[in-house]
């Protein structure tokens, strides 16, 4: 398969120039853009360390749009791994991330291996921004609008520890913001935020398992470490720590944090960030933000304890303790009129 660089539109390996930007087009993926003869890729939406996300179209279903995510096939296995065990591995996490129904998670409908050898997810195509690019763009939120998106957020992730199943690189760019249209006093309408899906559950597992074995085969640790390290736990950086849904919940505080003060905690290079999150604690919120109130910057600091037994046990128990603080917050804050320290 080719891609356009510029439109990042999806072509048989024949079509070497772009029909609509007259660019050369560069071959990305083995095999045509049609996967298990079903679904035929159309458009790349993203690119991650993890693979690659295209739009495509359902041939069972014409109309029907998903979003397919390709498997980079070396986080899969390392050396040593016979390939029917990466098959198996891959298998077993995708059904895992298929049990999961809730409105605020992305559906992962459909998952395969071509002839070629990739491996791919198929899920819902949500429409709308990721809360990445929505940080980008607006910098700082309110209170008030922080939490009202991470009720959503939260209410996904419970309901996958409800079922067993930690997700482990919740970030901004895998929570997905659907826009909605809201009244207004004028001619017009402005977009607001809609319902809050939540995305990756089954890859994430995936490549923390092909992740432990290559530390423990490889040697260094940030060799180990697929993703966004800006977000994960501290314990995470350990390969043989055990993880439980408190390693979610550091990473919420972690997105909360960015949310109100316009970054993450820790930032830095990949050896800088291990070395922060395992010895340095994170500066308070107030060192970023000067108006947010006493009560929620204990909140969004009670769930970055470096300890997993001093954070709250549950995604609800934090969301509990963060509402709390946020109702002593004025209704006010809403105005959006924050006051950030540079």
């Amino acid at each position: 398969m080719r891609e356009c660089p510029r439109c990042e539109r999806c072509y048989d390996d024949e079509v070497l120039v772009c029909p609509e930007e007259g660019n050369n087009t560069k071959h990305t993926l083995p095999g045509d853009p049609l996967l298990s003869n079903r679904y035929l890729l159309e458009k790349r939406l993203g690119r991650g360390a993890m693979g690659q996300v295209y739009l495509a179209r359902d041939q069972n279903l014409v109309t029907r749009r998903v979003a397919v995510k390709t498997v980079r096939p070396d986080i899969l296995s390392d050396e040593d791994m016979q390939e029917g065990e990466a098959i198996a591995r891959f298998e077993r996490e995708a059904r895992t991330a298929a049990s999961i129904r809730h409105p605020n998670v992305v559906d992962v409908t459909d998952f395969g291996k071509t002839k070629e050898g990739v491996f791919f997810l198929v899920m819902e195509y949500v429409q709308g921004e990721t809360m990445y690019h929505l940080l980008r763009r607006e910098g700082t939120l309110s209170v008030q609008r922080t939490l009202a998106l991470l009720r959503q957020v939260v209410a996904g992730v419970e309901a996958a520890h409800d079922e067993g199943i930690l997700h482990r690189d919740l970030k901004p760019a895998n929570i997905f913001i659907m826009q909605k249209r809201k009244k207004s006093g004028g001619s017009g309408s402005a977009p607001s935020d809609g319902v809050v899906k939540v995305g990756d559950f089954g890859l994430a597992k995936i490549v923390s398992e092909a992740a432990a074995e290559a530390i423990s085969s490889s040697g260094p640790a940030s060799r180990g470490i697929i993703g966004t390290p800006e977000y994960m736990a501290p314990e995470q950086m350990q390969p043989t720590a055990k993880l439980d849904a408190r390693a979610d919940v550091y990473a919420l505080g972690t997105i909360a944090y960015h949310m109100l003060g316009g970054r993450p905690p820790f930032t830095g290079d990949l050896a800088q960030l291990i070395t922060q999150k395992l010895m340095d604690a994170p500066p308070p919120l107030s060192n970023l933000r000067s108006d947010i109130s006493v009560e929620v910057q204990r909140a969004v600091m009670h769930a970055l304890e470096k300890d997993p037994a001093g954070r709250p046990g549950s995604v609800a128990d934090w969301l509990e303790e963060f509402e709390a603080a946020a109702g002593e917050e004025s209704v006010d804050d809403d105005s959006g009129d924050s006051r950030v320290v540079v």
